[in-house]
């Protein structure tokens, strides 16, 4: 008889502390928009982080907090966009698709080092050393830091020249273009099939001698395009993407080759 009053004593005290921590969390229920999980559901799961957010769930809650647009899912593309507006009951115009490409194609090779670099292996440790393990200061330094970064396997290291991109499998996320610490990947529209593989300042003596496709800012690529779609910035090509056709007259005409035709 002795221990059943303290067996009564702990269920009455247990049914009392059940019955307020039930009434607790309703009073103090953080209430959820249901549009979230709907959103959730339809982004891709990628979970990359290339929209900004620590994943896609919290990009969801974003977009209807109104603190993130519903265009900013790069692996998704404007189909999820779209069906993202259709929840939200709003209109979205649709964008260009955007890859990412490399603005380089010099050699990567020893005889274009510096030196016996014997540091770590990645380009964001090279950079670091003398300004870069390159006898180019503004190329491609190799070690990959662009490959490891991208979580959709699209880019690969090739023998002695910069990575390659295959635009099938690039979702635009960006990652690549922050890991490379050269900046010389940029996102542009796939459908322009001309870019500058070259992203040296140097006046054109001085690319000469470190390198045999950089651009030396001669200005016929300038000349040559009808549609004004090139200028010459800091001693280096550029191209106004919004103004070019893909007419090619600037590969034809370009000395170095350093503007590419991807084909």
């Amino acid at each position: 008889m002795n221990f059943i009053i303290p067996l009564l004593i702990l269920g009455l005290l247990g049914l009392v502390l059940g019955v307020g921590l039930a009434l607790a969390s309703k009073k103090f229920a953080v209430k959820t928009d249901p549009r979230v999980d709907i959103i959730a559901g339809i982004l891709p799961g990628a979970n990359c982080g290339a929209c900004g957010f620590a994943g896609c769930y919290n990009y969801a809650k974003a977009i209807v907090e109104g603190v993130a647009k519903p265009v900013a899912c790069p692996v998704g593309g404007e189909e999820v966009s779209k069906k993202i507006a259709e929840v939200l009951g709003i209109k979205i115009s649709s964008a260009p698709k955007t890859v990412a490409r490399i603005h380089c194609n010099g050699d990567t090779s020893e005889k274009r080092q510096k030196g016996n670099y014997d540091g770590v292996k990645t380009c964001a440790s090279a950079v670091l050393v003398a300004g870069g393990t390159t006898l180019c200061n503004y190329g491609c330094l190799g070690f990959g830091d662009c490959v490891r970064a991208c979580p959709f396997d699209a880019i690969k290291l090739r023998e002695n020249l910069p990575p390659e991109i295959n635009e099938e499998k690039c979702t635009a996320c960006g990652l690549c273009v922050k890991a490379c610490p050269r900046n010389l990947i940029k996102l542009v529209p796939k459908e322009k099939r001309f870019i500058i593989a070259c992203s040296s300042h140097d006046k054109g003596k001085v690319v000469r001698q470190v390198c045999d496709v950089g651009c030396i800012a001669c200005g016929l690529c300038v000349k040559k395009c009808p549609n004004k779609a090139i200028t010459i910035e800091n001693n280096l090509a550029k191209i106004d993407y919004t103004k070019c056709q893909n007419i090619g007259e600037c590969f034809r005409v370009c000395p170095t080759k350093c503007i590419q035709w991807l084909r």
